[in-house]
Order: C-alpha cells, then structure tokens, then sequence
C-alpha cells in the first residue's frame, strides 16, 4: 500500500463520537507503522521456517558425529515438534488472558536462548531438552502473526498476512545457504569437512529472533485485544500513536466503542461452542493436514533428492526446489485478493495430493523429482499460508489467539507424525495414498469451511468495501457515519448514534452477539 497521507478523522458536537477499532485501522491505512510490524513478525516466520528446515540437516549431522541410532535420529527432530504441541496448547491462552505484547516477547525469548545454546550441547540429552524449548517458542508465535492480522486494515489483510510468508520462503533459501557453507566439503571427498559444523548452523538458525527480541521496544500491545478487555484508554493511545507514525491526524475527541461478542471468557471451551465447533473441526483438519504434507515433503527432500561423496545433500537441487515455495508464494499473493480463500485452499490441496506421489516414487530421473518437488513445495506452502489466515479470521478477538494457537497445535501434531511416518518403511502405493488422502481430507475441510467472523466478502475486481480511508473525512456529529454509508450499500439497516452495527463490521461483534 502507499504511504498514508494525512487525513482528518471528525469528532462531533457534544459528547465525543464512539470510534471502533476497525473503522480507525482504515483511517490510519497501512504505513510505517505496519511495515514496521510487519519486519518483526517476518522474523519470526523466518525464524520459523530456519528452525524447521535445520532439523533435516540437524539430526543427520548429530547423528554422526555421536554415533547416534536411527530413532535417535527422528527423535530430534521429534523433541522440537512436542515444545510445539506445548507451546500452542499454552501461548494462546496466555495471550488472550495476559495480551499479545507479553506472549510475543516470551516466544522469541524461547526461540532465541535455546537457539543459541544448542549450539553448545554437549550430549543428545542436553540438545533434546534444548531443541524442546526451541519447540515452545516456536508453538507461540501464532501470536505475533494475530498481533499482525488485528492491526492492519480489513481491506490490505489477505495481501499482507500473506505476502508475510515471503519471510518463510527467505528462511528455507537462507538456511540451505548456509548449510552449504557449514555442511559441505570444502577440499573434495573425504579431505575434510567445513570446520563451521552443524554448530555454527545452529547459532545462525537463532539470530533472525534474537533481532526480533531487540525490536520489541517498537512493537505495541494490540488495540483490539485492549478494547476486547476494556481498556479502551490504552487502546486509544496506540492509536494515536499509529496514527502520528504513519502521518495521519486524528482528531483525539473520541471513545473507543466496547465490544459485544458474549461474556468475554478465554478458554478452549470457547472454541467448541454452538457458534464455533464446525469452524474449529474444519479449521483443525486444515491445519493438520497441510502440516502432514508440508513437513512430510521438507524433512525428507534431501534423502529424496539423492546425494554424492562431495555433495551429501545435493545442495543445488535442494535449492532448486525452493523455487517452489517462492512461485506458491507470489501467486498466492496475487489471488488472494481475487478469489475466496476456500477455492485457493482447495486448488492447493488438489495439487498437493497429485506432486506428493510424484515426488515418492521411485526410479525417476532426477529432473523429474525436482520438478515435482518444486510443484509440492508450492502447493503445500500456498496452502500452509492460506490456513495461517482463515484460522485467526475464524474467531472473535477474545479467543482468537486460543483458536490460532490450538489450529497450530493440530498442525504441530501433523509435522511431527510426518517426522516418523515418513521415515518407516512401507510399500510406495500406502505411502503415496497416505500423503493423497491426507491431502484430500484437507480439501473436505476447505470446503466445508464456514466464514470467518473478519470475513469481507469480495466485490467486482478484487475489490473490497471498507469505510473511508486515507484521503476521506468520516464521521459526522453522531460518529457512525462511515458505517452508515457502507451499511447503505450492502442495504443493511445501521442504528442512529454512535454505536456501529453495519454487517460489514459484523467481523468484530459490535453489536453481535456470537460466541
């Protein structure tokens, strides 16, 4: 988006309008503020993606140079995906009760210290309960990503949170990068290997969120969660402060409107609720089975991909492959503003169940198992991205981090049934369909999919309504009448006064009464 121009949003006569934060994001628009937001939350999907893509090359090298078991091998990796499972099933819960600021600060903190002290274990034992804590850090940084997701305007959020993965796919390319130069022989077969080691792989892996950690001084808790909390007095100062970043006046004779989407409880039980539990059952098969396919296709890929004396990983085709994720990233991108996010999540799990056996099979040249490799890299990273957003979209500001973090859970649980899965040995033909059927479970779920409570529905072009923006004045003496105007449009009656209810805020529940 352009930078914002300073715009003027109007107060009335008389007792100070009622402003949501949803009609204030739109006033604000998308500038320095966001972009600088969204720096710190690219660093931890990239820190993410790092740690993830460091475990294919993690539990080989340890392995061999401790002399490990096979078991001990998967077993590594396993440890990471458990601190996951923990770290979901807990930062939610903390961060709709305590706020998204402390949550954000803790996960990269976990990230960051067992990160950097992997590097230094001495034994399996020391690099297990290490890589457990790297795992919980990891579990937690849903919560940056809806910190994201509830601070950028309704009209730029599917663009933004997915070009977002753009910092998941740097991830995958910096880390084989640097796994050439760590991990490959420097002088030929069997001369000597790179003195850095999987060590120094490792200390690398930790340094985009120890960046992240440094730049949480400029980074504020999120307006939304403080109004869901009543403490729209808080939330009114980030605004102003947002708005004074990006070069937006605001005129601060406002209130900030209270929330109305039920008893204001946190908990997973909110999850399960009349309203709630076909989303979160649709939203839980999403998240798991674009887990199984993607972690499935990334751990293996370099045992796939075949390997020489001089090259034990077959860096260049690795590369090669991560074409893959960056085309499933652009185009992705690209659509989302195009087409509802159920038919994106659908051709991508489509895809998904027709590369994956492709990429298993045996007796291929080897072109052709990159070029499958680069199809199932994009698919599954397109489809990855996607279920990341409809999953904090499914849910009101009070459960939305619980509701992330426990779909993410569920993915967790994915990649770390992928870890074993795919390294037992069993027929091509179950393997193969395993990987289909998952995927095409994946599209049930897709389909079945109810809106999401920050749902806007798609307009003309590619077009999205909103109330005025940058370059508008909103508001008159009764404070409601952007809403109004839009309400009109989509021949909504819209209540007289400050309170807004126009269907098309029905994404936050003012005025709502869901669960």
């Amino acid at each position: 988006a352009a930078m914002a121009t300073e715009t003027v949003v109007g107060g009335g006569k008389g007792a100070p309008p009622l402003r949501t934060v949803e009609e204030l994001s739109e006033a604000i628009g998308f500038s320095w503020y966001q972009w600088r937001l969204f720096f710190f939350v690219g660093l931890c999907v990239a820190a993410d993606s790092i740690e993830v893509n460091l475990l294919s090359f993690l539990s080989v090298e340890v392995t061999k140079d401790w002399h490990l078991k096979e078991v001990d091998e998967d077993t590594v990796a396993a440890s990471v995906f458990m601190g996951e499972v923990l770290g979901c099933a807990l930062f939610g819960l903390f961060a709709d009760t305590h706020g998204r600021l402390p949550a954000f600060i803790l996960g990269v903190a976990f990230v960051s210290v067992f990160g950097l002290f992997s590097a230094a274990a001495a034994n399996l034992t020391q690099l297990l309960v290490l890589r457990f804590g790297v795992g919980m850090g990891i579990g937690g940084f849903t919560v940056p990503f809806d910190l994201l997701a509830e601070s950028v305007p309704s009209r730029d959020r599917g663009l933004v949170l997915c070009a977002l993965w753009s910092f998941w796919t740097f991830g995958s390319v910096a880390l084989t990068v640097a796994a050439t130069h760590c991990l490959r022989d420097e002088v030929g077969a069997g001369r000597g290997r790179d003195p850095l080691g999987w060590r120094w792989l490792t200390f690398f892996a930790a340094v985009p969120p120890l960046i992240a950690l440094c730049g949480v001084p400029l980074v504020d808790e999120s307006p939304a969660w403080l109004v869901a909390r009543g403490r729209g007095g808080e939330a009114k100062v980030i605004i102003l402060r947002a708005a004074a970043t990006n070069s937006v006046h605001l005129d601060p004779n406002f209130e900030m409107a209270p929330k109305k989407t039920g008893d204001g409880s946190v908990g997973v039980a909110q999850l399960c609720t009349p309203g709630n539990w076909i989303r979160t059952l649709c939203l839980w098969a999403l998240n798991l089975s674009t887990s199984f396919a993607y972690y499935g296709v990334v751990l293996f890929l370099p045992r796939l991909l075949g390997a020489s004396s001089s090259d034990p990983y077959n860096f260049d085709a690795l590369l090669l492959s991560c074409v893959g994720e960056v085309a499933g990233s652009a185009l992705s991108c690209y659509l989302i503003q195009r087409l509802q996010r159920q038919t994106l999540l659908g051709w991508s799990l489509a895809m998904m169940a027709v590369s994956i056996p492709a990429l298993l099979a045996r007796g291929l040249p080897l072109w052709a198992t990159v070029v499958a490799a680069v199809v199932a890299r994009g698919a599954a990273m397109a489809a990855s991205a996607l279920t990341w957003i409809v999953t904090p979209e499914g849910y009101h500001t009070e459960v939305r981090a619980t509701g992330h973090s426990w779909g993410n859970m569920m993915a967790r649980a994915g990649a770390l049934g992928a870890t074993y899965w795919g390294g037992i040995n069993m027929p091509e033909l179950v393997k193969a369909g395993s990987y289909v059927l998952v995927a095409l479970a994946g599209l049930a779920a897709a389909v079945a999919l109810p809106d999401g409570v920050m749902h806007m529905a798609i307009t003309g072009a590619g077009t999205r309504d909103r109330v005025p923006g940058k370059g508008a004045r909103a508001g008159g003496s009764g404070g409601g009448g952007g809403e109004r105007d839009v309400a009109r449009r989509h021949g909504v009656d819209s209540v007289e006064g400050s309170e807004p209810t126009s269907a098309l805020w029905r994404e936050e529940g003012y005025g709502s009464t869901a669960g």
